[in-house]
């Protein structure tokens, strides 16, 4: 995609605008295999082996390569409205008189036709070497703030690749980019052996991983070789479908989160992964596009018969997030950080009505209720017959987990950089409108500590994160009244934005329509085609 100024033209196939999705990086070597007519090209497209049609296995290798180097810096804050964005900055420089404003998005154009205006403003701070010392100037700008960490490239990698295939008939040498293009788009490129880490086992585990679309391999800022699964819209729509939520469910489920998943695909445009050579990557922090060998007659008709289709609201396209399971009740959609407006979206109980004892989740004893009961809700799977990408989901609908007081203040340590002494307990401050937390204060022997922020309060509080900010914190005590464990008791899992994906599921097992369930969990929203849009 280029970038000119306030203009963004979305280079294009077809019609579609393509994408450029991180696979992995981190890799020695790689070995691939094209079901089909290829050619290899260089970093400027231009093509260096053409018009292969063998079946033959393929190594890419470095020859020699010298590795990048990133900064990192924090967003403060981000909004799509400007006179707040400035407001908020001089507040920043009340902290960091360095701090910045910056605009990420602006005008869409795919064919000469502006689709979109996704301008934000972000106002940035900092500058740190590493991640984990960008993380730990959080706390200078809380709670003002809710920080998090992006970056860009100070230095790019680069090198020589050789590329070449199994009998060493075809080979070339490349400077710093490798491109693998198809002949045609829904060729398959299988890569074998892709080195990956496992944090719970602490050990390297090995996969093969099939995509579709162009690949291009390039340097890692390490100087190791990294993949982008270049590919238009559409079919980057069927595997994104597969990865989120697996296969064999109800085609109006799949039409309605392949308009989800398109309006946030086009929304984010130049938004995210700021120092990387990649639209998005495949994490679940954007889209999921795992590299799962699928065939799926179902998410294939969904995304063709939802062609172009996106969710309008006062004029834009929408971000439109999903969420596994919301656990009976969605969060507010803001559409930045939540500084005091309404809603894009508002969050709602996942039923066909609000029942009296759940009205609002924002009060304690209320909330307490809600998590120790199973109330009727479309997340709530008890009894219902269901495919297996659903069973795997039910565990999440109410969930416990639980540590030792000393496994908790070692977590906090690690994830916080705030020895807190010994842990005394965990205070709700302030929850959302699905009674998931956005403030907690932790109590401890040398210190206080607050945490804003739901995916903050979700990592501070886990080796990895709890499903949800949704909880209560529950204690056992010694006889000197101090805790010996936490249990974290919750509802749902994810950030609760946007569409239940779980009780969009079980709506269109229910006979309800795509457009039903999208008015749903977007209320007022209106659907178009970004392929007949224009505005002038």
């Amino acid at each position: 995609m280029k970038n000119n100024g306030k203009e963004i033209h979305l280079k294009h196939l077809n019609g579609q605008p393509i994408f450029r999705i991180g696979l992995f990086e981190g890799q020695e070597f790689i070995d691939f295999r094209v079901m089909g007519k290829f050619s290899v090209r260089d970093a400027g497209d231009e093509e260096v082996i053409t018009g292969i049609a063998s079946d033959l296995k393929w190594r890419i290798k470095i020859k020699e390569s010298r590795s990048g180097k990133d900064r990192y810096f924090l967003v403060l804050y981000e909004s799509f409205n400007l006179q707040l964005a400035e407001e908020k900055l001089k507040i920043a420089r009340q902290i960091d008189p360095e701090a910045q404003l910056q605009v990420l998005g602006g005008d869409i154009y795919l064919e000469g036709r502006k689709v979109n205006n996704n301008s934000k403003y972000i106002i940035t701070a900092g500058n740190f070497s590493s991640e984990l010392a960008a993380r730990r100037a959080f706390k200078q700008f809380q709670p003002d703030f809710i920080p998090y960490v992006e970056k860009e490239s100070l230095k790019e990698p680069g090198g020589q690749l050789e590329v070449f295939d199994a009998e060493y008939d075809k080979s070339a040498e490349v400077t710093d980019v490798v491109r693998i293009v198809p002949q045609d788009v829904e060729t398959r490129i299988k890569i074998f052996g892709v080195r990956g880490f496992n944090e719970l086992l602490q050990k390297d585990h090995f996969s093969d991983q099939v995509f579709n679309g162009a690949i291009e391999f390039r340097f890692d800022v390490q100087g190791n070789l990294m993949a982008i699964s270049e590919i238009p819209l559409e079919p980057y729509l069927k595997r994104v479908i597969y990865s989120e939520i697996g296969g064999n469910l109800p085609l109006e489920f799949a039409k309605s989160l392949a308009i989800v998943a398109r309006s946030e695909a086009m929304a984010r445009i130049h938004h995210k992964r700021l120092g990387d050579p990649y639209d998005y990557d495949n994490s679940g922090r954007t889209l999921r596009y795992f590299g799962d060998d699928f065939e799926d007659e179902t998410i294939d008709r969904a995304v063709e018969m939802t062609a172009g289709q996106v969710i309008f609201a006062e004029d834009f396209i929408r971000d439109t997030p999903f969420h596994l399971i919301c656990g009976g009740h969605t969060e507010d959609a803001f559409g930045d950080q939540g500084n005091g407006e309404e809603p894009v979206f508002a969050g709602k109980y996942d039923w066909k009505k609000v029942p009296r004892d759940f009205t609002s989740l924002q009060d304690e004893s209320m909330i307490e209720e809600w998590i120790h009961s199973r109330p009727e809700t479309w997340c709530n799977l008890k009894g219902r017959e269901l495919p297996e990408a659903l069973e795997r989901v039910k565990k999440y609908f109410r969930w416990e987990v639980d540590y030792s007081r000393r496994e908790l203040e070692e977590i906090l340590r690690k994830k916080t950089g705030e020895d807190l002494g010994i842990l005394f307990e965990i205070i709700p401050i302030t929850r959302g409108r699905s009674g998931r937390l956005k403030e907690i204060e932790l109590i401890g022997s040398l210190k206080n500590y607050r945490i804003r922020g739901e995916l903050n309060i979700r990592e501070a509080l886990a080796y990895d994160y709890l499903p949800s900010s949704c909880f209560l914190v529950e204690r056992e005590l010694d006889e000197t009244g101090t805790p010996i464990s936490f249990i974290f008791v919750g509802a749902g899992h994810g950030h609760g934005v946007g569409m239940c994906k779980t009780g969009a599921a079980v709506m269109a097992m229910e006979k309800f329509t795509s457009q039903q369930i999208l008015d749903h969990y977007f209320q007022a929203c209106q659907i178009r085609s970004i392929y007949e849009i224009d505005m002038k």
